[in-house]
């Protein structure tokens, strides 16, 4: 069963040692989890080996996005050009801004110009804390490629 995982990890992320890491995980937790009779082992080894692939780049993404505010304020700070230097920022993010989904535009909006909690945004919206979190972190992604392709 060891080669048939590791060659979906491999497949995965083109990584030996990820994928190694990957199959030893699932062993791991399947010897905790532990089966019962009738259970196809090989099919639930492949199977959380696909999860944990999946589970295991998201957490990679996670960490490689970076927050909306550190895209590099302008050099000028102290100088004269600096209001007209951080008018043209703001109109850069205003049009990034625009380019986005009307859903993502609104919270956003919401959550950054108002300075709304994310309790607040999700009532007034109607959804979970949770997605209208979900939603803000996408969108910020999003706005950080869009100002990065600039």
């Amino acid at each position: 069963m060891r080669p048939q995982m590791l060659r979906v990890a491999m497949d995965f992320f083109h990584n030996e040692e990820d994928a190694e890491d990957v199959v030893q995980e699932v062993y791991v937790r399947m010897l905790k989890r532990g089966w019962r009779q009738g259970d196809n082992v090989e099919a639930l080894g492949i199977r959380a080996t696909k999860n944990l692939c999946v589970s295991v780049w998201r957490r990679q993404r996670l960490r490689e996005s970076e927050p909306l505010e550190s895209v590099p304020e302008s050099a000028g700070h102290d100088s004269a050009d600096t209001p007209l230097l951080n008018g043209e920022r703001h109109a850069e993010i205003e049009n990034a801004i625009r380019k986005l989904p009307p859903s993502e535009q609104r919270l956003i909006r919401m959550k950054h110009q108002d300075d709304m909690p994310l309790e607040d945004i999700a009532k007034e919206t109607g959804m979970s804390r949770r997605s209208a979190s979900t939603i803000i972190s996408s969108a910020k992604k999003h706005l950080l490629k869009l100002i990065k392709d600039t």
